[in-house]
């Protein structure tokens, strides 16, 4: 009996040798795991919740881009991803740009104008104390030049230039007793003598000398103020096609957040804006773009880009009932 008793120590007991079967291969729902967790949630899978949106990962666009951009309204789902000060520096750049050049241009036609041949043209006349002193009228008329001085009026006004501008002149100085007008290329100027000083006095010699480079630095102040109001005007103009913006996208059914449909407005704007730039630079354009043809073309680019930009928010599909 002891020897028998020793030779089953020896061997072990089969179940302590073998284990227990479900300890060894465990549970199998533990191994496997639960199907619903390693599938996951069916509406997930099929609806896709759980996948990141590509155009997340996409890095915004740099200025550059953001212009090459602006052409093209499929694109414009890049442009919603823009930051908001990198937009803020776009359309500051884009309105420095245009307005830089239009000053150049400006003062190419001034230090284009042989003012010898005007000062000997002018009769002898004088501004002093705030006012113009001038013996008789004078009327200069040369290839796009017209210059008008009178004491009979106290000054012109922007519809006495537009006037002249209409009958075919790119350079027009109207002078009365208290100040002067001035308009080139449709930009249009104006100063009282008041604003000079008692201590200032003008004369034909003066006008040789130093009338060219003080309309330059002044309009090169004006143009300051210019950029600035211009800038302003910009935003505040895309502040408005967004609300057209919205209209077109409740009507699409298209449920886009108001930053990107800003930002649609913004860069909506570019085309026009440039093409308005080029034809103001050109010399022998005198025409201008009309609000009527803006209005419709920044329009269809937002239309464009708002039927290609994916939902913000969309809608949960319907499901059969619950079973």
């Amino acid at each position: 009996m002891d020897n028998q008793f020793n030779q089953n120590q020896q061997q072990g007991d089969p179940y302590q040798q073998q284990g227990n079967p479900y300890q060894q291969q465990g549970n199998p729902y533990q191994q496997q795991g639960n199907p619903y967790q390693q599938q996951g949630n069916q509406f997930q899978q099929e609806y896709g919740y759980q996948k990141v949106n590509p155009y997340q990962q996409e890095t915004p666009p740099n200025i550059f881009q953001q212009f090459a951009l602006a052409f093209v309204p499929t694109k414009y789902s890049r442009l919603t991803k823009v930051k908001t000060g990198s937009m803020i520096g776009f359309v500051t750049l884009l309105v420095l740009i245009a307005t830089v050049f239009s000053f150049i241009s400006l003062a190419l036609v001034f230090s284009s104008v042989d003012m010898n041949k005007v000062a000997d043209a002018l009769p002898d006349f004088e501004v002093k104390n705030g006012r113009l002193y001038l013996d008789e009228d004078f009327m200069y008329d040369d290839a796009g030049l017209f210059v008008y001085m009178t004491e009979d009026v106290d000054g012109f006004s922007y519809d006495d230039a537009a006037e002249m501008a209409a009958e075919g002149y790119s350079n027009i100085l109207l002078i009365g007793r208290d100040r002067l007008s001035l308009m080139q290329n449709a930009e249009y100027q104006q100063l009282n003598f008041k604003d000079l000083g008692n201590s200032m006095e003008i004369s034909r010699t003066w006008i040789v000398t130093k009338l060219v480079p003080l309309i330059l630095v002044i309009l090169a102040i004006v143009y300051v103020f210019i950029f600035v109001g211009r800038v302003l005007w910009y935003f505040a103009c895309a502040a408005l096609y967004l609300l057209l913006g919205m209209l077109m996208a409740s009507i699409m059914k298209k449920q886009v957040e108001a930053g990107a449909l800003f930002r649609v407005a913004v860069y909506s704007k570019v085309v026009l804006f440039v093409i308005a730039t080029v034809i103001e630079l050109l010399p022998f354009v005198s025409f201008s773009i009309p609000f009527g043809i803006r209005l419709v073309a920044t329009l269809a680019f937002m239309g464009i880009a708002i039927a290609k930009l994916e939902d913000d928010y969309p809608s949960m599909p319907m499901t059969q009932g619950w079973q």
